[in-house]
């Protein structure tokens, strides 16, 4: 974009204000068509506040995916670290260890954003909170395992770690996926019947302990 059609005279960019503050403006600032058009995972320009096209998201479940090889994300690919799968690392129960990989995962996606021209994904596709109540689920090495207090404070290590102990946060993380999801085909229609205990004690149960013990900014 070019400097001539960027609008930066405003207090989004305004780095002095708080994030919460800056936030609260762009919220305001923003028309209904322009809130609906940032709920993807490419999102337009909006010229008129100063916001260039971007793209939020990439895999983070144990290690910065940065292979940039997939329709969606064309580039050079970028060295990362690689940690063990979650629900391997869940089996340590050391809620400790996961907040030190949330951590080098969110300091690495902020290094490559910086690297990249502040292009890339600030918000990642992490961590997996579903329940693994079954193990032929295809997907069951991305989550922390079948306990619903274990996933969540798992969950929320890594979120702590990530996102940062201080004011300006690493990166976003991103609770998927929300919720009783064990079944990927069809998975944003397919209706589930659960019983009300089942939905509180268990499903909802690891999601709402990350909320309120990791308080994630995404």
């Amino acid at each position: 974009m070019s400097e001539k059609n960027t609008n930066r005279n405003n207090p989004l960019w305004d780095s002095e204000k708080t994030i919460e503050e800056r936030l609260d403006y762009l919220v305001n600032a923003l028309t209904l068509e322009e809130k609906f058009s940032c709920l993807g995972t490419g999102n337009p320009a909006i010229e008129r506040l100063g916001i260039p096209a971007f793209f939020v998201g990439c895999e983070g479940a144990h290690g910065l995916q940065m292979r940039h090889d997939q329709s969606f994300d064309k580039g050079e690919p970028q060295p990362t670290t690689i940690f063990p799968n979650p629900v391997g690392m869940s089996a340590s129960w050391d809620t400790e260890l996961i907040r030190q990989a949330g951590e080098i995962v969110g300091t690495e996606a902020r290094a490559v954003f910086e690297k990249e021209g502040r292009r890339g994904g600030l918000c990642l596709w992490a961590p997996t909170i579903d329940m693994e109540r079954d193990p032929r689920w295809g997907r069951t090495e991305e989550a922390y395992g079948e306990d619903p207090y274990l996933t969540g404070k798992m969950a929320s290590a890594y979120i702590q770690g990530m996102r940062g102990d201080g004011e300006h946060i690493r990166c976003g993380a991103t609770l998927k996926h929300f919720y009783a999801n064990n079944v990927e085909d069809g998975r944003v229609w397919k209706s589930s019947s659960i019983d009300p205990r089942n939905k509180y004690e268990y499903y909802l149960e690891p999601f709402c302990r990350a909320v309120v013990e990791a308080v994630p900014r995404q």
